[in-house]
């Protein structure tokens, strides 16, 4: 089981529009989208694309909250969610012919304290993974104390978040580039190994439309095949979810690196979490290449 503990989730809303985007102009909705959103539903999905087992977790509030609770039991996810005050946030994403959308996402109710220590006393046995961005006031203290109330959790997040998963000794984290860089100043392998060396967190970097790299007792990278890409909102999330699945189901890291890398892919490539396929992953893996760092 792998548990998707997501501090913000959303009502992910996406529409394709008319033409492309231009500021202070008119633009109709020729199609629409709302599904259960947030980082750690994306993840669970891919999770369950692959035959593995997966959860939901997080607080929900309002008419927005129950309306989540629907969506995330149409699609058949699992999911433990704790009601809370406030209205569950939606983000926007805007599809206008470009290779990425324009992204417009709300910041969600204040942090709950107690709502939080319910939920944690209601999570299932099993891999837990900490997914995205904090609830707007979520002090440092709090959520250090969080990570440290779990079994080795990985962790998918960025600044306060990286910052406490490594002072907590995560079994994982997962920055991109740019998140790696305001973590330790910067986005490079080296730094990756220099984080891990101090620290004894594995790092799963993830570099865009070029791949990802592993960071631990073994260093590989994978480079990504050349797709044309729909929508890849998600991708980081789909290739997280499918790592941690493949490295449950027994394969090695260069071999779960490779299959991460190729659902990553087939998600952009699909047009989103709510299209990703496994055997498309799994198609796309010959197309990708494994490196050997020096």
């Amino acid at each position: 089981m792998i548990v998707a503990l997501t501090p913000n989730l959303s009502l992910d809303r996406t529409m394709t529009l008319n033409r492309p985007l231009v500021p202070g102009q008119l633009h109709r909705v020729t199609g629409l989208t709302v599904a259960a959103g947030g980082k750690g539903v994306n993840l669970a999905r891919a999770v369950r694309a692959f035959g593995g087992q997966s959860c939901v977790a997080g607080v929900i509030g309002g008419f927005n909250g129950q309306y989540f609770r629907a969506l995330l039991n149409a699609e058949g996810l699992m999911g433990v969610l704790e009601d809370g005050e406030g209205e569950t946030r939606e983000c926007q994403a805007l599809l206008s012919g470009d290779s990425h959308p324009t992204e417009i996402n709300e910041a969600g109710p204040p942090y709950q304290p107690e709502a939080v220590v319910h939920l944690l006393k209601r999570l299932p046995e099993g891999q837990v993974v900490v997914c995205g961005s904090l609830a707007p006031g979520t002090p440092r203290a709090g959520f250090l104390d969080m990570l440290l109330g779990l079994d080795r959790p990985v962790v998918d997040g960025s600044g306060v978040g990286l910052e406490a998963a490594v002072e907590a000794g995560a079994s994982l984290i997962k920055p991109n580039e740019h998140e790696l860089e305001g973590l330790t100043g910067s986005g490079t392998l080296d730094s990756a190994r220099e984080l891990y060396r101090r620290s004894g967190v594995q790092v799963l970097l993830t570099r865009g439309e070029r791949g990802a790299a592993f960071v631990g007792e073994e260093v590989w990278e994978v480079e990504a095949p050349h797709i044309d890409a729909k929508n890849p909102v998600g991708s980081g999330d789909t290739l997280l979810g499918t790592f941690l699945w493949a490295r449950q189901a027994g394969e090695s890291v260069p071999d779960a690196l490779r299959l991460a890398v190729a659902a990553g892919s087939a998600n952009a490539m699909l047009g989103g979490p709510l299209k990703f396929r496994m055997r498309a992953a799994r198609e796309l893996v010959a197309q990708t290449r494994l490196l050997i760092p020096a």
